[in-house]
């Protein structure tokens, strides 16, 4: 690299030398110094220039990463703690709402309990009672039933007449003859059944008929 420099330099001091101008030294040598001295100004102000972008690229850099990470873990905090917040809120829910429907389902226990409970009392009650009273109420039915029975029949049996006896019969059917009363069957003879005799023309075969 540095022979190829060699060899442009002195071919282009050659092509400065045959050149009949006096001037023309300050575009042949004093413009490839100036430049060579500028050159080393440029590349400080580069490097100089070149680190301080590097160092406000990784300056932001570390600072950008920094400030993500802080506010990913700050954000996950707060969301961390927000659910926490909401379940201990929804257990609390839980746990208020299960006490009060406890507490209105032995309430509902206790009012069942008691209505069983005291409205059986109230049907014993009756029942012990209408028990009673039917007991009371048929003896006096049955009380009454004796005494009219007693009182009235008792009273009718002495002229009623008395029942009729075998021989009784007998003697009816002696005296009424033309009626079959009871015990005709073996006291009076039966009326003969009269047959009259039909012959009957109107048919193929003429036949006799009974009645």
């Amino acid at each position: 690299m540095k022979l190829l420099l060699s060899l442009s330099l002195i071919s282009l001091l050659a092509s400065c030398a045959s050149n009949p101008r006096p001037t023309a030294e300050m575009v042949c040598v004093g413009a490839p110094a100036a430049n060579k001295g500028l050159g080393y100004v440029s590349y400080g102000v580069d490097t100089a220039v070149t680190g301080v972008v590097n160092g406000v690229d990784d300056t932001l850099d570390m600072t950008g990463i920094i400030v993500d990470r802080q506010a990913r873990d700050y954000t996950n905090i707060v969301t961390r703690s927000v659910g926490h917040a909401d379940d201990i809120v929804v257990r609390e829910a839980h746990r208020g709402t299960d006490y009060v429907m406890d507490t209105v389902d032995d309430g509902a226990k206790l009012s069942a309990r008691a209505i069983r409970r005291y409205t059986g009392v109230g049907t014993k009650v009756y029942r012990r009672a209408t028990g009673s009273t039917r007991r009371v109420v048929q003896s006096t039915a049955y009380a009454y039933g004796d005494v009219v029975d007693t009182g009235l029949w008792s009273t009718l049996n002495i002229i009623k007449p008395l029942d009729p006896k075998p021989w009784m019969v007998g003697s009816l059917n002696d005296l009424h003859a033309g009626y079959a009363l009871p015990g005709s069957s073996w006291k009076c003879k039966l009326q003969p059944i009269e047959v009259v005799e039909e012959e009957v023309t109107s048919e193929k075969n003429p036949r006799t008929v009974y009645k």
